[in-house]
């Protein structure tokens, strides 16, 4: 069998299919482990990236002033 990593996307996906379709019950938990990792990195990544632009952009200017007039608002008066 060709590795999945050369053959083109719509080739690789039911190679990759049957070949998680034939692990052992431990073994498809740690790939499902790697994958959720993998999904993870990415969704950090785009998060991340969405950030950067959004403080390139400006948008977070005012957030030190803000976060501080509400930890003021949340603090106890004294008497």
């Amino acid at each position: 069998m060709k590795r999945p990593s050369s053959m083109p996307r719509e080739q690789r996906l039911p190679v990759l299919h049957r070949m998680i379709g034939d692990l052992p019950d431990e073994d498809l938990r740690v790939a499902e482990l790697v994958l959720a990792r993998l999904e993870m990195d990415r969704l950090l990544k785009e998060a991340r990236e969405g950030f950067d632009n959004d403080w390139a952009a400006g948008k977070y200017e005012k957030l030190d002033e803000v976060i501080r007039e509400v930890r003021e608002s949340l603090m106890p008066h004294a008497a």
